[in-house]
């Protein structure tokens, strides 16, 4: 690559990979494209990670800044490198994935070749803890999605892909296959991801999604480490609930759609608890935790549309009694 090629600030946000941190570390060293700056900041791990990344960073000179005190949230990284990064392009790289050698080659080329684009992602196969591939993101496409579209590169409109697909549930199944405009990153981060646990990715590409095209390429140039410590594993049903209805309430909100639509896309929320442990109590605790005014906008945004949709209020009676009878079959069952 000439000089002159864009730089990428390369974000990885370690804690207690110890295991993985140097597969994920060496992924990025070897990649066929060179004009980077790596930044590794791990938030005070009490595993190996330190001793491992201080050993590769005298090696190999990126930088590396270590947390004397955990912060609570992978996204208090993601803050530090929107002042830290230097680069054209931010790529936040989990610490327990890896990246194919021509993922940012493949990533920069195609974002340079559409002015217009302000984030690039790919497929990924999926591994398990020794690194063995044991699937691909089709599954999650063709299984959730229920949808072909992404079989076969495409470029779409930002605003549509939100519209269409990003408002029911995040397109980007591994933050670590994407790339994003540098200036597109800082305007999507916003304080309140760090309020997040599970659904701040989800927030964050539906508010890069407003700032331009999307380029979206089939090959699996990364892969993505499912194992029993990720932290979608260890989040409980009703901080789960209560982040996927604030995050589809804050996508809605700046999609600048009806009032009336809001309803139709809270539908399978509104009676989640119906069906899992948390009730709806415990959901509602989590929501005024997380933040009590978003709870309360949210709240009337709903009983407006519903008014507007009043079909919904007999069709949530009936999903609650189709409850009850399941939840008694299922006691009857158990005993």
């Amino acid at each position: 690559m000439k000089a002159q090629s864009p730089k990428v600030s390369v974000l990885v946000p370690s804690y207690n990979h110890g295991r993985y941190i140097r597969e994920r570390i060496e992924s990025i060293l070897n990649q066929t494209y060179p004009h980077i700056e790596l930044i590794v900041i791990d938030d005070c791990s009490d595993d190996d990670s330190h001793t491992i990344i201080s050993a590769l960073q005298a090696r190999h000179g990126f930088r590396y800044l270590h947390n004397e005190r955990n912060s609570g949230t992978p996204f208090a990284a993601w803050e530090r490198i929107c002042k830290l990064a230097s680069g054209d392009y931010i790529w936040v790289c989990e610490s327990d994935d890896v990246a194919e050698p021509s993922f940012l080659e493949t990533a920069v080329t195609s974002l340079m070749a559409d002015t217009d684009a302000v984030m690039f992602y790919s497929s990924s196969l999926i591994i398990n803890e020794t690194s063995q591939v044991i699937g691909h993101t089709d599954s999650y496409f063709h299984d959730v999605w229920k949808e072909t579209r992404w079989d076969a590169d495409f470029s779409a409109n930002g605003i549509d892909e939100l519209l269409k697909f990003q408002l029911r549930g995040q397109i980007v199944p591994n933050m670590s296959s994407a790339l994003f405009t540098a200036d597109a990153f800082r305007a999507a981060f916003t304080p309140f991801l760090k309020r997040l646990r599970l659904t701040g990715d989800w927030l964050f590409v539906g508010d890069v999604l407003k700032q331009g095209q999307v380029v979206f390429t089939h090959q699996a140039l990364n892969r993505f480490r499912k194992h029993e410590v990720t932290s979608r594993v260890r989040v409980k049903s009703a901080r789960s609930q209560a982040e996927f209805m604030l995050t589809k309430y804050r996508l809605f909100r700046a999609s600048g759609q009806p009032v009336s639509a809001f309803a139709t896309l809270m539908g399978s929320d509104a009676i989640r608890f119906l069906y899992e442990p948390a009730s709806w109590l415990d959901v509602g605790k989590v929501l005024l935790q997380v933040s009590w005014l978003d709870t309360l906008k949210m709240a009337g945004l709903l009983v407006v549309s519903t008014l507007k949709n009043t079909a919904y209020i007999g069709k949530f009676i009936d999903r609650y009694r189709h409850a009850k009878e399941w939840r008694t079959h299922e006691q009857k069952n158990h005993n």
